[in-house]
């Protein structure tokens, strides 16, 4: 008798040992799923909130020396949000009148410009949800400006080393940008790199024929028009007629009306 109730107790005890076995992982898988769901927190809010207001108020080293120090930290240089304040820091430099600035900084204009322009392609970057970089349109397109002004200066005093690497740039601002693209291809053209002009030129392309030229900036467009105009001359100059006449035979779908586009076709005969 006693043997039987010792092995009666022993079941009721397994028997509920086995349900509490079975109902608790699904709590604690659930508990555990929240946990691995929510994102950690890089970077405080208060913390973001005060390199804003420096950069407001033009407080440019205060913003380099703190958001720098976020940048070497292993965790919190993967947030996007410190270069975006790294390049506007820089863009504050390169766009003021006061040299003494700019030599407290080491740097001149088209430095200061550089140096936005690579904290800018890392903001990008590193946003890989697309959580920021839509806020923040309207500096990239200023920061797209000022960097197309650039490439055509190098382009006009044939710096096209130094051409390249702004088109290059203008590639990680918008991976969607044809026209940056395709410069950045036709300054490989004039560097005699031809393979790598036609895979940037074929990127372009792509992106022409897939996109219809739909949602571009201004200065978007701009460069657009002024790319196909120095892709053709530069082909036809260079002796390739017939790569120049396919990009005439592309750009009539999206170039209308600019002179000098018209001009560069009636030189060919178009």
């Amino acid at each position: 008798m006693n043997i039987s109730l010792n092995r009666l107790t022993l079941w009721i005890a397994l028997l509920a040992t086995c349900a509490f076995t079975l109902g608790a992982p699904q709590t604690s898988f659930g508990q555990i799923r929240d946990e691995e769901e929510e994102e950690p927190i890089l970077i405080e809010e208060d913390d973001l909130n005060e390199l804003l207001m420096w950069i407001v108020d033009e407080k440019y080293e205060k913003v380099l020396y703190k958001a720098i120090r976020y940048t070497e930290d292993d965790d919190q240089k993967k947030h996007p949000m410190p270069y975006l304040y790294m390049s506007k820091a820089y863009m504050g430099i390169h766009n003021s009148d006061d040299p003494d600035l700019r030599e407290s900084f080491e740097v001149d204009k088209l430095k200061a410009l550089k140096n936005g322009l690579k904290y800018a392609s890392k903001f990008v970057k590193k946003d890989k949800e697309m959580e920021y970089v839509p806020q923040e349109q309207e500096f990239i397109e200023e920061i797209r400006k000022e960097t197309i002004i650039a490439a055509e200066t190098e382009m006009d005093n044939q710096k096209y080393t130094k051409a390249k690497s702004y088109y290059k740039y203008l590639t990680s601002l918008d991976k969607e940008d044809p026209a940056a693209y395709m410069m950045f291809g036709t300054v490989y053209m004039v560097l005699k790199a031809r393979r790598d002009a036609d895979v940037q030129w074929e990127k372009a392309k792509n992106l022409l024929l897939d996109q219809q030229a739909r949602g571009l900036t201004e200065s978007q467009l701009d460069l657009l028009q002024y790319a196909f105009v120095k892709t053709i001359e530069t082909l036809d100059q260079l002796g390739d007629r017939a790569t120049a006449q396919s990009w005439v035979a592309l750009g009539d779908d999206f170039v209308v009306g600019d002179r000098e586009y018209e001009a560069v076709k009636r030189s060919l005969g178009l």
